[in-house]
């Protein structure tokens, strides 16, 4: 059995990345594959476009390698942009990766004879497997064992049960969305303002109530907050204290739906409340 791997068929095996994305189990069969291999075929295409340089065997080996190298660091650079470590972001950015590495190889191959190309095919002959050297036969062995335990690593994630960790993210920042921009000093009477930040990662939609007290006395209600899994929202509280003090106490309660008695997430904030210059002038 001979297998010819021609650039025409790889480009449009990537393409079909985009055809796949809404169906569940074509994005497995075909997307997985295309995500273990094609990016470290392509960046070996670049970098050895000569037959004579390396053996197909080895450009096979290296280009798992590779892709499974140059898929974490695209995810780790979405970890540090707005978009995400998420499916339509990573989809994205595998797409226009190999697209850009399709046209430098080109590039590269077109520099070439025609002759000089490297095309890789790979020939399985079972009946002629005696006659192999012991080197080619454990290079082979090797090859196909680390080609069935990556099958078999991947089965094994996708049939395993999805279950995240459902928390709820609170926090509170200045208005200029900084965690240390709050207020520390007020004068009696005067507002302070921050901002209350709500993330809900509780793998469904959920319910929330705020409560904002100072001093032990209640003085804002928010509710209802909904808010559908992964989803943000913030919430601007103005607060004041009426009588000058060290440090007043101000507290933001966070309900979630169904407990109502105990607070679900709890936040204080430490602020010096100054005597009122007018009122201290007079």
């Amino acid at each position: 059995m001979r297998i010819n791997f021609k650039k025409e068929y790889v480009i449009i095996s990537g393409l079909l990345l985009v055809i796949v994305f809404f169906s569940d189990f074509l994005r497995i069969i075909i997307g997985l594959p295309l995500a273990l291999f094609l990016p470290g075929y392509l960046l070996m295409a670049i970098l050895f476009p000569r037959k004579d340089e390396l053996g197909g065997l080895a450009r096979i080996a290296l280009s798992i390698g590779l892709s499974i190298i140059i898929v974490p660091l695209i995810g780790l650079v979405l970890n540090y942009l707005s978009w995400g470590v998420k499916l339509l972001p990573m989809m994205l950015s595998l797409i226009f990766l190999d697209i850009l590495l399709i046209f430098l190889s080109w590039y590269r191959r077109t520099k070439l004879p025609g002759e000089q190309r490297f095309v890789l095919t790979y020939n399985i002959d079972f009946i002629k497997w005696p006659d192999k050297t012991k080197g080619t036969k454990v290079i082979h062995t090797a090859l196909l064992i680390t080609v069935f335990l990556l099958i078999f690593t991947s089965v094994f994630i996708l049939s395993s049960p999805k279950t995240g960790k459902n928390f709820t993210e609170f926090y509170i920042t200045g208005l200029n969305d900084v965690t240390a921009g709050y207020p520390k000093q007020l004068q009696a009477g005067e507002n302070g303002t921050v901002k209350a930040v709500i993330i809900n990662n509780e793998q469904q939609k959920t319910r929330y109530r705020m409560e904002v007290w100072v001093d032990g006395d209640i003085i804002q209600t928010i509710l209802p907050i909904y808010l559908e899994n992964q989803e943000k929202q913030e919430i601007t509280v103005i607060f004041k204290a009426e009588k000058p003090e060290d440090l007043a106490k101000v507290e933001f309660l966070l309900f979630r739906d169904g407990q109502d008695m105990k607070p679900y997430r709890q936040l204080r904030l430490w602020v010096e409340i100054l005597p009122d210059l007018v009122q201290g002038s007079q």
